[in-house]
Formats: structure tokens, sequence, C-alpha cells
């Protein structure tokens, strides 16, 4: 009876169980029931391909640096190849968002390993459970792990240029959110629920979330979307959100979904998802990936395929390929803005151009007392237009240091797009 209750566990659907056994308590001491892998939630059993021990280490790095087990993260390192840094994947385990401790079954044999043989720094974290505390802890969780790698980037020998982010079953749905919040900086509202999606934790706040590439693995990337399929009926999502469903609680979920926050200034998103998955209805990655596309965000890739609820070992080099791809048109894009600014500078000689500011401009344009502007050291007066969400253009104009008033704006969400190619999202 324990083998079919365990087998029938859906991502997206699992309070009844969940209260049999005593709500989330259960499921975030680590490794247990959830997390360790065996029972295709954390990754291991959906098929493994390669020798992680092959790979030197850095085990149970503490990013947050309270000693909280679901604020340690391994980081793996691919073989000596000359270079001094290497781009970085962070793959997220599966767990239905019920583990706080199986970064060591994070897909390593799959995921892992083909990022690893492709020259990337592979980084599996742990985080905190709904047990631990309610959303959105789990996603403050990850961009803590990302601020950490930036601010510990020497150390690590971390490409700050190229930060990528993958994930399997809830792990997908962490990764997904974390492509379509790079541009969330303070707290987000919907309807009466306000939630700070990017959080403080840990020494490293001043630095950036950003990511550059989403992998979404059978991800329940919005689980108000499952009545698309056929999944089993149970929902830790309402444990997230503090055990209410999505027709009490219609904010709270709409913050947990990521087709929430979808706009053209979103990472691009690799979606793989099987027609047999029993778990998470592949036509919720489907609807992701469509919604995705209607915003107009580059580069997105969608792989459906015959396979179940896991990993599909057979598309890592797909994977690998389309970070690639992201890659070195992020580097060709910097490139150009390099030789860009040296040709325009007398005697030719350029500033630096920040990584971070070629597909990343939520570093160089700032919001503060009503007044949108450039807060990078020197940075070069650029055109620009803004707008609302409905896309309706509200201001053109010059942007600088110096900057514009936008207090007679209404409160609400806007875009920025600069005649540098850059974009910018910022609430109101």
């Amino acid at each position: 009876m324990k083998r079919i209750l365990i087998l029938a566990l859906s991502l997206c659907s699992m309070s009844a169980f969940a209260q049999q056994w005593g709500g989330g308590g259960q499921w975030g001491g680590g490794g247990g029931q959830w997390g360790g892998g065996g029972f295709n939630f954390g990754g291991e059993g959906s098929g493994n391909s390669g020798n992680i021990g092959d790979y030197q280490k850095k085990a149970d790095i503490d990013y947050v640096g309270d000693n909280h087990v679901g604020h340690k993260m391994d980081v793996y390192f691919p073989k000596d190849d000359g270079k001094s840094t290497h781009p970085v994947l962070i793959h997220i385990y599966g767990s239905a968002w019920g583990s706080n401790n199986s970064k060591g079954s994070a897909d390593l044999g799959t995921v892992g390993t083909a990022a690893l043989g492709a020259g990337y720094i592979l980084v599996t974290p742990n985080h905190r459970t709904y047990g631990d505390a309610l959303y959105p802890a789990q996603i403050n969780d990850i961009k803590a792990v990302v601020r950490y790698l930036r601010g510990n980037a020497q150390e690590l020998g971390v490409d700050t240029s190229f930060i990528a982010v993958s994930g399997f079953s809830s792990g997908g749905h962490l990764a997904s959110l974390m492509g379509v919040t790079r541009n969330v900086k303070d707290n987000y509202t919907v309807g009466s629920a306000t939630m700070n999606i990017e959080g403080n934790l840990g020494r490293y706040t001043s630095e950036s979330s950003w990511v550059d590439a989403v992998c979404d693995w059978s991800g329940p990337v919005d689980c108000r979307d499952k009545g698309c399929g056929n999944p089993i009926q149970m929902s830790p999502e309402n444990d997230m959100v503090g055990g209410c469903d999505d027709r009490s609680c219609p904010d709270k979920h709409a913050l947990l979904g990521a087709n929430t926050f979808i706009d053209e200034t979103d990472a691009p998103v690799f979606v793989a998802h099987g027609s047999s998955d029993n778990i998470v209805p592949q036509c919720e990655g489907k609807i992701f990936y469509d919604n995705l596309i209607k915003a107009n965000v580059q580069d997105c890739e969608y792989h459906p395929h015959g396979g179940g609820h896991g990993v599909e070992g057979s598309l890592t080099g797909e994977m690998v390929t389309f970070l690639n791809k992201i890659k070195e048109k992020k580097a060709a894009a910097i490139a150009a803005a390099q030789e860009s600014q040296s040709q325009g500078s007398e005697g030719g000689e350029g500033g630096d151009v920040s990584v971070d500011d070629i597909l990343a401009f939520n570093n160089s344009i700032c919001v503060d007392n009503d007044r949108l502007f450039l807060c990078n050291e020197g940075a070069e007066a650029t055109g620009f237009n803004l707008s609302d969400v409905s896309g309706k253009i509200l201001m053109v104009g010059t942007l600088d240091s110096k900057g514009v008033d936008i207090s007679s704006l209404n409160q609400g969400v806007y875009f920025v797009r600069t005649n540098n190619g850059g974009s910018f999202k910022f609430i109101k």
C-alpha cells in the first residue's frame, strides 16, 4: 500500500496526503520521502548517463550564512581546460517543494555530467521547504544562490557573464520563476497579495540575481493550469502558500505561477516535457512556452517527448546546444558594445562594458524617488521610451544620470526600452 501511495503523488496536487502525514513537516527533513530521488521526484530515478565522481567539487557551501541545511549547495568544476573562469549552470532538484536536502540527487548523471562535460560549472543548491518557510522563501533561496556566486566569482572561477538555471519538476518551477522574475526587484502585488520575490538573504544583497537562460524539465510552472491534462489530484502548491487553494487564495497562487510574470524582458527558456507524464501534464509546459512566445521572449525552445515525469537524458545534448547558443549571443553583444564604445571615444580608447549592461539592464537603470536614471558610473546618455503593460508608450526622450521625472505615473508595472537595445521593468 505504501508503494502505491508513493508512486501516486502529484507535484501539483497533494494536500490530502500531506495532511495524512502531518503536512509539510514530514517532507522537510531532507532526503526522506520526497528528496532522495528513488521516487522519481529527485531526478536520479530518471536515468543517469555519466559519472559525476570524475569531477572535483566543493560541498556544503553555506550560501546564506545561517547554517540551515536548506541553505547548503555543492559546486562541481569542469576538468582543467586552461581557462580561469567558466559559465555556470545551477540545477535544482525535484521534491514537490518538500525536501530541503536533496542536492546530492539533482540529476547529476544526466544534466550534471552534460553541463560539466561542456565546460560549465555545475551548482546544485538545497532550498527550504514549505514546512521550513512559506513561499516565496523557496525562490528567495535560489536568488541568494546566484548572488553568492557573483559575490564569490573569483574564488569559484565563475564567469559572471553567463549564469543559467535549470530544474526538474518542482525545481523546474523554481528555475522558470528565476527566468521570468529577473527584473522583479521589489515587492510584487497581485490583487490583495504582495510578496518580496527577490528577498534579502545572505551577505551579497548588492549583487544581481540575474540569470541568462532557463531549462525547465517537467516543471509544474503554474499549477493553476493542471486541469489541462489528467494529473493525480493532490496539491502541494496549496501548502506552499499557507494551506489554501487557488479558488480561496487566487492572488497568492498567481504569485506562485510563472505565467503571471511573463514579459519580453524574460530569459530564454528551454522546455522539455513528456507526453506520458501523469504527475505534471505535458500541456502545462506547452502553455508556458506558448505564453513566452506570445510575449516575444526570444530564443525559447519547446522539446516535447514521449517519456514520463523525469529528465529525458537524450535531450541533454540539445540543452547544451541551447545554453551555448544563448551564451555566444550574449558574448557577441558584449563584444559589439565594447567595439562601439571604443570607436566613439576620444583617441579610440573606450571604457570597459560591464557584462551586466548587456542583456541585463536592471543594473544600469535605476528608479529612485520618482526619478528614472542611468546609475552606472560613466554611462552614456541614450534615447528611451517608457510604456505600460498594454504596450502604450507614455514617455519618449533621453535618459542620463540626471534622469527624468516619473512622479506623474500611476502605480503599476512599466517597461523602459533604450536605443542601445536594453530593456528594464519596474514597479511603481
